[in-house]
């Protein structure tokens, strides 16, 4: 469990699962959404699920950002540098490294097998290890990405994090304003204004190396983590002020989807949409959003969520293990599901109940028993 000054805050555990489980839903229900595409799709699809889908997408991973911006603090806090980075490099870097072998390359043979490929698996895999970038190749890393995104932000927060923990003088000026309303108004328009900019001119690429839009989207989301955990007066003042997040979140969402649902969203409208000043004000409404959405939950999360049991430290266990496993699952069970008859509703229901018992079967029958393999899947 995480602890902070041998007080043990069980709401990050809590909000960390939460995200996890919230991405499970997100990606069983991309097989059934309109209008996006995605490995594995449904013939019929859903609307509702879309915006469902839509809601989600802007705030669960800035939300699992911060939390891990914040929980790896505690490790920052008691390792030295070498051993931070060895830690991170072990349970971040080693999983990628072998899971893109032996789980990512199942879901995109299945993609290909789906859109008609011919090709046996082990014919498919030496196309994969020919390290084409997917889609016009076969390698990716699919839904791993986020993993070795949040490595190199774990390692740029060391300086940050050191250096709010000196006693320069511009500390105790960022901490006084940091425990103020205002100042983590003035801290939000900071953390969207670059993103707001960037995005349209360097849309996600999942390459780590061209995708600077999104880096500077999350990285802020890492660096609130860990002012949050120097400076606890921020959960406080979040917590104080999480029915004004909540609804600001909600009043924004009102406004984002009553643009999209009247097609008046900038680039719908104007052909020149990227040099109207408007394009950029809705860009922002969005970047805003994910902030309120995020400080919602962890202000009502640091409100109710505070309490621990034994479901939740074998949750916090489970939950990074089941996130490198769920997407395969996912694919492999949806590529079948999709080529039967049952309305969209069975399946759906179908999909939702029977990867989520697989992946807690799998971590629980051979993986949480032994050593090696945690430590295979980034497990103490």
């Amino acid at each position: 469990m995480i602890m902070v000054n041998d007080e043990r805050i069980y709401f990050i555990d809590r909000l960390r699962v939460i995200a996890i489980l919230m991405m499970f839903v997100y990606h069983v229900s991309m097989i059934f959404v309109a209008e996006w595409d995605w490995h594995i799709k449904n013939n019929e699809l859903s609307n509702v699920l879309l915006e469902v889908n839509y809601w989600m997408s802007l705030f669960r991973m800035p939300l699992l950002f911060l939390v891990s911006g914040y929980i790896s603090c505690i490790l920052m806090n008691k390792l030295n540098n070498l051993e931070y980075i060895h830690q991170r490099f072990n349970r971040l870097i080693i999983p990628t490294g072998i899971f893109i072998f032996l789980l990512v390359a199942p879901q995109i043979y299945f993609q290909r097998k789906l859109q008609g490929s011919s090709l046996s698996f082990i014919e498919f895999y030496q196309t994969f290890l020919q390290f084409q970038w997917w889609p016009d190749g076969n390698f990716h890393w699919l839904h791993l990405w986020f993993i070795p995104y949040l490595f190199v932000y774990n390692i740029m927060s060391i300086p940050m994090f050191k250096w709010l923990n000196s006693d320069h003088y511009s500390v105790y000026f960022v901490k006084k304003w940091s425990n103020s309303l205002i100042g983590i108004l003035i801290f939000l328009v900071i953390a969207v204004t670059p993103y707001t900019f960037l995005s349209v001119h360097f849309p996600a690429s999942y390459d780590f190396i061209n995708d600077f839009a999104r880096h500077s989207f999350f990285i802020f989301f890492i660096l609130m983590g860990v002012m949050a955990y120097r400076f606890s007066g921020i959960l406080q003042l979040i917590e104080n002020n999480r029915r004004l997040f909540l609804r600001l979140a909600f009043l924004s969402i009102l406004a984002i989807n009553a643009t999209r649902w009247n097609g008046v969203e900038p680039y719908d409208l104007w052909e020149n949409w990227i040099e109207l000043p408007q394009t950029y004000l809705y860009i922002a409404l969005l970047n805003f959003n994910s902030w309120f959405w995020v400080f919602a939950f962890l202000g009502y999360g640091k409100k109710y969520l505070n309490k621990g049991n034994k479901l939740v430290k074998y949750c916090n266990e489970a939950v990074y293990p089941f996130y490198i496993l769920h997407q395969t699952v996912i694919v492999i069970i949806g590529y079948y599901v999709v080529q039967t008859s049952d309305n969209i509703a069975l399946k759906y229901c179908f999909l939702l109940g029977v990867c989520f018992v697989l992946c807690v079967m799998i971590y629980h029958l051979f993986i949480r028993p032994y050593s090696v393999i945690k430590f295979v899947f980034g497990i103490k």
